[in-house]
């Protein structure tokens, strides 16, 4: 009887709590669940005004691709009295860490316009610097006083790997050099050989992104052309 009495009690205590782990798990998911979705929101919502700098958005379709959705966004602004068009897309690359979740620009002509990194699980101070904002003041800045105060527009604070990307040719291969960190002298070097310099100890990242922009770029192709041939089949 009193072995009994030492086995209910514990037993009871434990479904006690694990009801309980339960009920409050599934109340804080509950209400973290519309403050992530928000967050999620804002942050692609930020990497659509990265990557498409000055255009307006339009709409955004999502299509399958090879068997796998794929979504992009259509964008258009005026230049000197004309309509150019872009496009913005999601696509994923994988790293060291694992899989790398971003979004990029293109113009119609295929000039990359930005990339924006949403999330990624590189490694700490080699390969999750592709997150980093170089900062160009040194010691001697410092030492002579009189520093102009910064600016902390987006601009300036783009990602030193990814604000590289701008500007290169989406319609010929992308190389990957090493040269160091990137840094504005470096960018006319680059776009001539169309090409980014990796992060130093972290090529697998660097190659990463890469690869995961050009496996965008050519699904954002094929998912435009079933776009226009779905419209093209609607018209009788």
């Amino acid at each position: 009887m009193k072995i009994g009495r030492q086995i209910i009690r514990p037993t009871l205590v434990l479904t006690a709590i694990t009801v309980a782990s339960v009920f409050l798990l599934s109340h804080v998911e509950r209400l973290a669940g519309p403050i992530i979705i928000k967050r999620a929101r804002q942050k692609q919502e930020a990497a659509l005004s990265l990557v498409l700098p000055g255009y307006i958005v339009l709409s955004s379709r999502t299509i399958a691709v090879d068997g796998v959705e794929f979504t992009y966004w259509e964008a258009e602004k005026k230049v000197e009295n004309r309509t150019v068009r872009a496009y913005a897309f999601l696509t994923k690359g994988t790293g060291y860490g694992g899989d790398m979740v971003m979004m990029a620009g293109v113009d119609e002509k295929g000039e990359v316009l930005g990339l924006s990194i949403i999330s990624q699980s590189e490694t700490p101070g080699l390969g999750d610097r592709c997150l980093e904002v170089a900062d160009r003041e040194t010691l001697w800045d410092h030492l002579k006083g009189g520093i102009p105060e910064r600016d902390f527009s987006d601009a300036t604070r783009i990602p030193w790997f990814q604000n590289q990307f701008k500007g290169l040719d989406a319609n010929e291969k992308i190389q990957i050099v090493k040269r160091g960190d990137w840094e504005p002298g470096m960018r006319d070097g680059l776009l001539e050989i169309n090409a980014i310099s990796a992060i130093t100890g972290a090529t697998i990242t660097s190659a990463g992104v890469v690869r995961g922009l050009e496996s965008g770029l050519d699904r954002l192709r094929r998912a435009r052309e079933a776009a226009a041939a779905e419209q093209t089949g609607g018209i009788r």
